[in-house]
Protein backbone atom coordinates (compact mmCIF):
# COMPACT_ATOMS: atom_id res chain seq x y z
CA UNK A 1 0.00 0.00 0.00
CA UNK A 2 1.41 3.21 -0.97
CA UNK A 3 1.29 6.20 1.38
CA UNK A 4 0.18 9.87 -0.42
CA UNK A 5 2.48 11.90 1.74
CA UNK A 6 1.08 15.65 2.38
CA UNK A 7 -1.58 15.13 -0.04
CA UNK A 8 -3.35 18.25 -0.42
CA UNK A 9 -6.16 17.75 1.58
CA UNK A 10 -3.25 16.97 4.30
CA UNK A 11 -1.56 20.26 3.62
CA UNK A 12 -4.86 22.30 3.76
CA UNK A 13 -5.33 20.80 6.81
CA UNK A 14 -2.34 21.56 8.29
CA UNK A 15 -2.62 25.04 7.12
CA UNK A 16 -5.90 25.33 8.90
CA UNK A 17 -5.34 24.06 12.12
CA UNK A 18 -1.05 23.81 12.80
CA UNK A 19 -0.31 27.15 11.58
CA UNK A 20 0.34 28.29 15.24
CA UNK A 21 1.88 25.44 16.19
CA UNK A 22 -0.68 25.64 19.00
CA UNK A 23 -4.46 23.89 19.54
CA UNK A 24 -6.94 25.26 22.02
CA UNK A 25 -9.02 22.65 22.81
CA UNK A 26 -11.94 24.01 20.76
CA UNK A 27 -9.78 23.91 18.05
CA UNK A 28 -8.10 20.63 18.61
CA UNK A 29 -11.90 18.83 18.54
CA UNK A 30 -12.53 21.35 15.27
CA UNK A 31 -9.65 19.45 14.06
CA UNK A 32 -10.08 15.85 15.07
CA UNK A 33 -14.14 16.18 13.45
CA UNK A 34 -12.33 17.77 10.26
CA UNK A 35 -9.16 14.67 10.13
CA UNK A 36 -11.70 12.30 10.39
CA UNK A 37 -14.24 13.54 7.81
CA UNK A 38 -11.14 13.54 5.60
CA UNK A 39 -10.54 9.66 6.12
CA UNK A 40 -14.01 8.48 5.63
CA UNK A 41 -14.43 10.84 2.59
CA UNK A 42 -11.18 8.89 0.98
CA UNK A 43 -9.48 11.83 0.67
CA UNK A 44 -6.58 10.74 3.05
CA UNK A 45 -6.30 7.30 4.52
CA UNK A 46 -6.13 5.50 7.61
CA UNK A 47 -2.17 6.40 8.10
CA UNK A 48 -2.25 10.30 7.12
CA UNK A 49 -5.18 10.14 9.26
CA UNK A 50 -2.94 8.67 11.79
CA UNK A 51 -0.66 11.37 11.41
CA UNK A 52 -2.98 14.59 11.74
CA UNK A 53 -4.10 13.40 15.17
CA UNK A 54 -0.40 12.44 16.29
CA UNK A 55 0.22 16.28 15.16
CA UNK A 56 -3.26 17.82 16.83
CA UNK A 57 -2.55 15.95 20.03
CA UNK A 58 0.99 17.32 20.03
CA UNK A 59 -0.33 21.03 19.02
CA UNK A 60 -2.89 20.28 21.78
CA UNK A 61 -0.11 19.40 24.35
CA UNK A 62 2.09 22.49 23.64
CA UNK A 63 -0.46 24.52 25.43
CA UNK A 64 -0.43 23.34 28.33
Amino acid sequence: MECKKDTSAMLEWRSRFLTADILEEDEYDQALRCAEALEQSGEISAVEWIELVKAANAALLRVR
